[in-house]
């Protein structure tokens, strides 16, 4: 999934020498033009800092909502793995929500946690009060640990595997959104309605490093949805990055992420609310 540019390219350029003169030689044969097919141009990778590209011109990135509209919660999904048809219980995502303050600024602090899965992870994102701005992050996923901070337009920060410990540098596009949990409330917090379009950036971990990936925010329909506790109308928004596309219900009072979905390559990973 390279939806992403480099921060530099290496640019390979070749000169030629003309040769001393001498005695000419007898004429030699006059012979046809041979085609010459340019070899393709080698681009490399940024060793350290990566870009990411606007997923379309004619999309427009979306607005940061008012965070201030945020309001402390404690959220409980079932998660589960459906494949062939037979769903499979994985365990339970809670996220949180917290007033905090981070060096002495008030903010929200975003918290995430799974657990009874085969993989145990958690994640800690401090976001600032009224613009939702990331500033901190924290992660693990197993033995992975990964400690980062931000500044507007960059992120910064080490992980610790069982390889070794390692540094990352990577460009921010504005509006970035760095976990699931953030994507969510950020969602929640949108002018939704049929044909809402946006541009977006997320971070995704990949290769033991992270990397900003072009993404889109698009409602595709509506949809009552069955749950536990009744039927909910929900707006059904998709986030698409590269080859990634996850689908989010969004029940519509209150704006609340109701389910989640997403094609992996063991089957679908769904995450459904408990009321």
């Amino acid at each position: 999934m390279r939806r992403f540019s480099s921060a530099a390219i290496l640019l390979l350029a070749s000169c030629a020498r003309q040769p001393i003169a001498a005695p000419p030689p007898a004429p030699a044969p006059q012979r046809p033009p041979v085609a010459v097919v340019p070899a393709p141009v080698v681009r490399a990778p940024a060793a350290v800092v990566t870009r990411t590209p606007a997923v379309s011109d004619s999309t427009v990135p979306f607005e940061r909502p008012n965070g201030t509209l945020l309001r402390a919660s404690t959220l409980v999904y079932d998660l589960s793995l459906t494949r062939a048809g037979q769903p499979v219980a994985l365990g339970i995502r809670t996220v949180s929500v917290v007033e905090s303050q981070m060096g002495g600024a008030p903010g929200w602090l975003i918290s995430e946690t799974r657990t009874g899965t085969a993989l145990e992870t958690s994640d800690s994102l401090f976001v600032s009060r009224t613009e939702l701005t990331p500033t901190r992050w924290a992660a693990s996923v197993g033995k992975t640990q990964l400690a980062a901070s931000m500044t507007r337009d960059t992120l910064f920060g080490a992980m610790q595997t069982y390889q070794g410990r390692s540094s990352f540098t990577i460009a921010l596009p504005p509006g970035v959104l760095l976990t699931p949990g953030m994507v969510e409330r950020v969602v929640e917090l949108l002018p939704l309605q049929l044909g809402y379009r946006a541009a977006a950036a997320i971070v995704l971990l990949e290769l033991g490093s992270p990397r900003a990936v072009a993404a889109q925010l698009a409602v595709d329909r509506e949809e009552r949805l069955s749950l536990a506790s009744g039927t909910v109308d929900c707006w059904v928004v998709t986030l698409r990055a590269g080859a990634m596309e996850e689908r989010l219900w969004v029940s519509k009072e209150p704006s609340r992420v109701v389910k989640t979905e997403q094609t992996v390559a063991t089957g679908v990973v769904a995450a459904m609310l408990r009321m």
